[in-house]
């Protein structure tokens, strides 16, 4: 077994925690993304993070079973080798049960896919519109909407 370790989520350690030992054990997570248009990504995974409404969730074989509202941000998926798909993800839920994950998405957009001009215009827009938001409702919902532009331009790339 090689003591080289795959990439961790953000904010794990690299040592002496659980995170460690479930990366170097040969289990894995069954991984279903669909979103209302499409399927968006299906696989045998290492790990998965995901933008839960309140904050990033990580995921590793042997999770407990969990039900959660999801945010806007960022998913990622931990397959083999260190390769990492990344997707911007609105809205939705995730269930995990017996090493599966469904993460069942609003909206998604894979990296390839982003635009990047269309993601700061609605940034823009938006950041404008939190200047003077009419009520607590519309305040939420354009904190959400800054989060879904933030997450693709962070895709996007500089």
């Amino acid at each position: 077994m090689s003591s080289e370790l795959p990439e961790h989520p953000k904010g794990a350690l690299r040592s002496g925690n659980i995170a460690d030992e479930l990366a170097r054990g040969p289990r894995h997570l069954h991984v279903v993304v669909v979103s209302p248009a499409q399927p968006i990504f299906e696989g045998d995974v290492r790990w998965v993070t995901v933008p839960a409404w309140d904050g990033q969730l990580g995921i590793w074989p042997g999770h407990a079973a969990i039900v959660a509202a999801l945010g806007s941000g960022l998913l990622r998926i931990g397959q083999d080798a260190g390769k990492v798909a990344r997707f911007a993800v609105r809205g939705g839920f995730l269930q995990v049960g017996e090493d599966k994950v469904t993460i069942l998405v609003d909206s998604a957009v894979a990296e390839a896919d982003v635009d990047t001009a269309e993601a700061r215009r609605e940034l823009d827009e938006t950041v404008a519109a939190l200047r003077h938001p009419k009520t607590d409702e519309e305040f939420a919902e354009l904190l959400d909407r800054r989060a879904w532009s933030e997450s693709r331009l962070k895709l996007g790339g500089p």
